[in-house]
Order: C-alpha cells, then sequence, then structure tokens
C-alpha cells in the first residue's frame, strides 16, 4: 500500500523557534531565510546541556566526539563574547564544515556532539552531519552562552568545561 502521507516542510535547523513551523510546501523560511526541508529528514537528536556529563559518562568518553562550530576565535577565547569550550573538543567552524568533512569519517561510528554559543549553528551542522551519513549525532541546546546558568559546577563539569 503506497503511503500517501503529504511531506511536511520545516526549516533547515536553524536554532529559532520557526524550526518548528510546518508547511506544506518547499520553499524559503520567511523567519530566518534557510531553505524548507521535509521534515522527515532531519534525524539528529537534541541534549541539554546538564545532561551531557551523564551522556558522556553513559556512552564511555572513548565513544563520543565533541564539535565546536564556532569560529577559531570564538573556540580559543579570543572573540569578544568568552563562553568557555569543552575539553577535548574538534573545531570546525560550520562554515568550512562542508569542506572539512573528511577531517570526521573517522568518527562516523561514534556518537557527535556539536554545540556552538547559542545553539543556532550547530542545528545546522547536525543536520549536515546526518545528510552525510553520520547516524549518532546530537545538538547540545542553549550552546556555550548558557552552560555556566545551566550546569552545575560538580567533577565532570569541571573536568569538561574550559574557561576562556
Amino acid at each position: 500500500m503506497e503511503d500517501t502521507t503529504p511531506i511536511q516542510y520545516v526549516c533547515l535547523p536553524c536554532g529559532s523557534d520557526c524550526d518548528q513551523m510546518v508547511s506544506n510546501s518547499a520553499g524559503i523560511c520567511s523567519h530566518c531565510n534557510m531553505p524548507l526541508v521535509d521534515k522527515a529528514s532531519i534525524h539528529f537528536n537534541s541534549i541539554e546541556p546538564m545532561a551531557m556529563c551523564s551522556f558522556i559518562e553513559d556512552m564511555g568518553k572513548g565513544n563520543v566526539v565533541l564539535l565546536d562550530v564556532r569560529t577559531r576565535e570564538e573556540f580559543n577565547g579570543t572573540a569578544l563574547d568568552k563562553f568557555g569550550r569543552l575539553a577535548g573538543a574538534i573545531n570546525i567552524p560550520v562554515q568550512e564544515l562542508t569542506e572539512r568533512l573528511k577531517e570526521l569519517y573517522q568518527y562516523k561510528n561514534k556518537n557527535i556532539i556539536v554545540y556552538c554559543s547559542h545553539s543556532h549553528r550547530s542545528p545546522r551542522a547536525s543536520y549536515l552531519l546526518t545528510q552525510r551519513g553520520f547516524k549518532k549525532v546530537t545538538n547540545m541546546q542553549y550552546g556555550m552562552s548558557e552552560w555556566n546558568n545551566k550546569v552545575k559546577p560538580d567533577d565532570c563539569n569541571n573536568q569538561l568545561y574550559v574557561k576562556q
């Protein structure tokens, strides 16, 4: 029996409220100007910052890759806003992700947690990774700008968070 369910389109994940708006036709999001994509094509999970430590512990540190998609300046703490970063993270700015994707192929079967400063770039990067065959992709909601507000200081946080 053929599925006749109409395709639902949503904004290519941009981390804004428009990600939740559904359209019955392709086009461009009127709020953020991102392309509208088939809602069924979005296959990444989301995690809140306060769940990061337990997630990494449950998966095993060797099975989790942290991907920071901010600019080099944000990652290194030389940008105006200093939100810190996560220890051991790989920095590939979202603007370079397509060209540098081959650097991540060795992690294709690992859990990849993608983050940025406010969770506007990381959903887009998470979507791109899943479209390129990465199966275990998770977006950290809220980004590093909210890390200190949402994550309690404890041993895991002290080991994971790098203040700048």
